[in-house]
């Protein structure tokens, strides 16, 4: 299975046809009869942010570039339809990024492929308690904002935002670990926005979701090999 999973994310079609599922799923809002400012940002930040995870899963620094383009579809896509958890760590994700750019560029391997790192129980500790106060200040943040959400939404964008902050932490830092959250956050965000109504960002998390799975078995992979 790994091995399946690896072959088809390291395929060169791979990008062009999550392109496509994402321009399908844009092309389903019925963009040239009724334009919605909401899909057309959200189909930009998507767009992005395909390439930029794949790129991250295949551990190339240029992925961070087009994160951060991706961060700012991706929040005001979001703030439009409601979700201030979702929205709220694009804005850390696009910081983030930046650090990113200056870490990866500073921890290369020979083949210009980014050293990975393995989470000891300190650094799991720390992201334990990140993960909480992320959740609780979301909480905060949403009352503070006087923003309408049902039970559903309040408690999905409240694990969103603290997954997506501990995750994104994790991932510029080199930890491999980052991937299992994002898997978890992949599902989370799909069910959100299929519940708000949103097929691009649902469309686009759903390959997110695959992609994740594919980066613990790229990463992991990459942790047996020597580093030079």
């Amino acid at each position: 299975m790994i091995n399946f999973i690896l072959t088809i994310g390291r395929n060169r079609f791979y990008p062009y046809v999550c392109v496509l599922l994402v321009i399908l799923a844009f092309f389903y809002t019925d963009p040239f009869t009724s334009f919605n400012l909401r899909y057309a940002i959200s189909f930009f930040g998507a767009i992005c942010g395909l390439l930029c995870v794949i790129l991250l899963a295949k551990r190339r620094n240029s992925g961070n570039v087009l994160g951060m383009f991706a961060a700012f579809g991706e929040s005001s896509a979001n703030i439009l339809g409601g979700n201030i958890g979702a929205s709220l760590p694009s804005f850390y994700y696009f910081g983030a990024h930046i650090y990113g750019l200056v870490t990866w560029h500073k921890n290369k391997t020979s083949d210009q492929t980014v050293k990975v790192r393995s989470l000891n129980e300190r650094y799991f500790l720390i992201t334990l308690i990140f993960l909480i106060a992320a959740v609780f200040f979301n909480i905060y943040l949403t009352g503070i904002f006087d923003v309408e959400n049902s039970v559903y939404q309040l408690v999905t964008n409240c694990f969103i935002f603290g997954l997506g902050i501990v995750a994104q932490l994790l991932l510029m830092m080199r930890f491999s670990f980052n991937w299992y959250l994002w898997i978890i956050l992949n599902v989370l965000v799909v069910g959100l926005n299929i519940y708000t109504d949103n097929p691009i960002i649902a469309t686009q998390y759903l390959i997110y979701l695959f992609n994740a799975i594919y980066g613990v078995c790229e990463w992991k992979r990459s942790e047996l090999k020597p580093t030079s």
